[in-house]
């Protein structure tokens, strides 16, 4: 099963390590951003504390279907799904 994300032309998802990969670099780059937000707009915070929850969110979503990309490539999977 080919898995993309964000969108139908979007990247294929190869698998868990690619997702891993993404996400360890958005958890690199992300809160030194975020702080600097806060630091800037500290009135901000609810807005911030939104954008933080949609990022680990999207983050999630990511992993899920690295999970399902790789899990699928196996026709031991087509096979059992088929039976259920």
């Amino acid at each position: 099963m080919e898995i993309r994300i964000e969108s139908k032309k979007g990247p294929i998802v190869e698998g868990v390590e690619q997702a891993r990969v993404g996400i360890q670099e958005r958890l690199q780059q992300q809160p030194e951003e975020w702080l600097q937000t806060l630091r800037e707009n500290p009135g901000d915070f609810a807005d911030l504390e939104q954008r933080v929850h949609r990022a680990f969110q999207q983050m999630a979503d990511q992993m899920v279907a690295a999970l399902l990309a790789q899990a699928t490539r196996s026709a031991d999977f087509t096979q059992t799904a088929k039976k259920k």
